[in-house]
Formats: structure tokens, C-alpha cells, sequence
């Protein structure tokens, strides 16, 4: 083997490559506009189509490590985001997934009738990126038609992620919205974000980071994370609906923004200092999306070649719909704040990346409570809504 070999066999050279290229990309300006967060994970897709890859358990560990520094710190913001605009999250992941099953009936039957129904059909959980969609609709699918399913999902996946991370990137700008203002009415319709707080260092498992007192607990951290996993892991019975779970993003956000609330569990300490847990964050998030681009690059454009561009199409829509609807709901009907608005929609469109991008877009992470408050919901609507669409369409293979 040459070294050239060695080298690109390297699982750590290629992940922090894609960072570093990523985040070069990311700080190109073309009209006024970056790309940002968006960075690594198109290098990503670029070196992945290109054969370079890292193991899949960089994936669970990186989204585990990011999602814990979101949660910490939208956790100050929680109780009072949920006051705010509980209801209106709830009925945003309702009607954000209702749109896009009643796309997905629409191309099925009319717009790609000529298509594969299995296929098309993949495009719903794909293009919200729901794993737990898609295992609902596999487990409700005749076994012949399952892996076309899963080929839409798979396709899907990489159209809703892309869209919904350029949308959150492009929005504000094209929008033309003043941050700093939506900032200030987030404050105003949800209280005091508490991020100038620093933790109490004296807590067991409290690191001091200068002298200033200024901490991090690495036994909080590591305590909320293994929380999340617990808790991603627990099954949601839903009688013929199956018992689908929150996963990683879904548990661990919700440990992070409850033990983080809480502040302390026993001796250790769950609130940290904010400019701390940001740079985590910023670093982390790097590269979670570095390995989203590596992994979904491999293969995308030969399944596109092969399948046709129906499925792009379909998927591309769907998301488009359902992030139209967010939109519309939360800004034009209820009149929300940016940030909570791009929380909500982010949580209703279940995808963790297009909440990777709201952060580094708006600059602020209270973005995450809104996502939290969203995304639960939306999850158990993909479940039941995956199986609703078995039961709606006639299969055509």
C-alpha cells in the first residue's frame, strides 16, 4: 500500500479534510450570501462520490456530542418557549407532515403515476429525514416492495437535507431579516436567553476553564448524553402503529434541555457556561455534517442514474411543501419571532442539520428550544402518517 493509500485510508484525515475544506467553502461570499454550516457537508458529498468514507459510528457520535452542547443551551430558554408557543409547536409538526403525506398521495397517484409507488412512496420519510418513518413503513410493506422504499428514502434523504439547510442559510438574507431584532423579540415574547450565566464550579465534575471561573462539567456533559441514550432508546407503544423510538437526536436533546433546566442532578453539574458550550457546538456541528456529506455522497448520483430523477422530484417537493407550510404558519399566522420560527419549522421537518444551520445562520442556539418543542411531535406524526400512506396507496412495483 503507498502512502498516498495510507493516507486516504485514514478515517480522521478525511473526516477533519472535509471540515477544513468545508469551512473554507462555507466562508465564500457570492451576492452577499454564505453558505456557512452548509460547508462541510457539501465537501462531504464531493469526497464521498469521490470513494472517501468514515466509519458509520462517526455519525452517532458526533450528532450525540452536538445536539448535548444545542440542548444545554436552549435549556435556560425552555420553560418559557414552551409557555410561549407549546401549543403552536405541537400543531406545527402536525400540519408540516400533513402536508407533505398528502404531496406524497398527490405524486403517487398523478404527477409520477408511471413511476414505482414504492419508490415515490419513500420520498415522504426521505425528504423529512425520518428514520423512524421509514422503519414504520417498511414493517406495514409487503416484503417485495420494501426495498424500492428504502431507495426513495435513501434519495430523499439527501434532497430534504440539502434543501432544508440551504432554506435556513438563504432565508434570512433573501428575507432580508434584521437578526438583531428578531433576537430582541424572542427576548421579549420569551424572557431573558440567561446566556451571560456561568455555572456554579463547585459542583463534582466541574472543570475550570480560566480564572475567571468560568466552567465546563465534564460529568454533566457525559451525563446527559448517556441520558439521551436511554431515553432515545425507549419504545413508544402505538398499537398497530408499532413502538418507534426518539433515537439519538431525539433523546439526547431531550436530556440535554431537561437536566440542563435543572441545573444539578446530585453532585454534578448540568448548566454551563454558554460561550463554552458554543464553541463545542460550532465544532462539533462541523463535523456531524462533514460525515452526513461523507456518508450520503457514496452512490447518490449512480441510484439517481439508475432510478431517474422522479424521485428527486418527488422528495424535493415535499420538503419544499412542508417548509412552505412551517413558514407560512409560523410567521404569517402566528406572527412568530425568527428564532423560535426556525426552531419550530427546523423540529417539524425532524431534521437535525437544518437545526445546525438555523444556529450558525442566526447566531443564536435558543433556536434549539423551539426545535425541541417540534420535533417530537412531528417524529410520532411521520410514524403514524407512514403507515397511513401504505394503507392509502395501491402499490405498483
Amino acid at each position: 500500500m503507498t502512502f498516498v493509500e495510507t493516507v486516504i485510508g485514514n478515517d480522521l484525515f478525511v473526516l477533519f479534510l472535509a471540515v477544513v475544506v468545508g469551512m473554507g467553502i462555507g466562508r465564500l461570499s457570492a451576492g452577499g450570501i454564505k453558505l456557512g454550516v452548509a460547508g462541510p457537508l457539501f465537501a462531504g458529498l464531493v469526497l464521498g462520490h469521490l470513494g472517501l468514507s468514515v466509519p458509520g459510528a462517526y455519525s452517532t457520535l458526533t450528532l450525540a456530542l452536538f445536539v448535548a452542547a444545542v440542548g444545554l443551551i436552549a435549556a435556560q430558554d425552555i420553560k418559557s418557549t414552551i409557555a410561549t408557543y407549546g401549543l403552536h409547536f405541537i400543531a406545527l409538526g402536525a400540519i408540516m407532515t400533513t402536508v407533505a403525506l398528502g404531496g406524497t398521495y398527490v405524486w403517487t397517484q398523478y404527477l409520477f403515476s408511471d413511476a414505482s409507488t414504492p419508490l415515490i412512496m419513500g420520498s415522504f420519510s426521505g425528504a423529512l429525514t425520518s428514520s423512524p418513518g421509514l422503519g414504520s413503513a417498511v414493517e406495514a410493506l409487503p416484503e417485495a416492495a420494501r426495498s424500492e422504499y428504502q431507495i426513495g428514502h435513501s434519495v430523499g434523504y439527501v434532497v430534504g437535507v440539502l434543501l432544508i439547510v440551504m432554506f435556513q442559510q438563504l432565508y434570512p438574507a433573501v428575507a432580508d431579516l434584521d437578526l438583531g431584532a428578531e433576537k430582541e423579540r424572542f427576548a421579549d415574547d420569551v424572557g431573558s436567553t440567561g446566556s451571560d450565566e456561568t455555572a456554579d464550579a463547585s459542583a463534582s465534575g466541574g472543570v475550570e476553564a480560566d480564572g475567571s471561573g468560568v466552567t465546563f462539567s465534564v460529568m454533566g456533559y457525559a451525563l446527559v448524553i448517556a441520558v439521551g441514550g436511554i431515553v432515545g432508546s425507549i419504545p413508544i407503544p402505538m398499537g398497530s402503529f408499532g413502538t418507534p423510538s426518539l433515537g439519538t437526536t431525539g433523546g439526547v436533546l431531550i436530556a440535554a434541555l431537561g437536566l440542563g433546566y435543572l441545573g444539578q442532578v446530585g453532585p454534578v453539574t448540568t448548566r454551563m457556561d454558554t460561550s463554552i458550550l458554543s464553541e463545542i457546538r460550532a465544532f462539533t456541528l462541523a463535523m456531524f455534517l462533514a460525515v452526513v456529506g461523507l456518508d450520503a455522497g457514496a452512490g447518490f448520483l449512480e441510484t439517481i442514474s439508475q432510478y431517474g430523477v422522479q424521485i428527486v422530484a418527488a422528495a424535493a417537493l415535499n420538503s419544499l411543501l412542508a417548509i412552505a407550510a412551517g413558514l407560512v404558519v409560523t410567521r404569517f399566522v402566528w406572527k412568530m419571532d425568527w428564532i423560535s420560527a426556525a426552531g419550530g419549522i427546523t423540529g417539524g421537518h425532524t431534521d437535525t442539520k437544518g437545526l445546525a444551520a438555523a444556529i450558525d445562520a442566526t447566531g443564536a442556539d435558543e433556536v434549539g428550544a423551539g426545535y425541541g418543542g417540534t420535533y417530537p411531535f412531528a417524529l410520532l406524526f411521520m410514524v403514524i402518517y407512514a403507515k397511513v400512506l401504505v394503507m392509502l396507496v395501491p402499490l405498483v412495483v
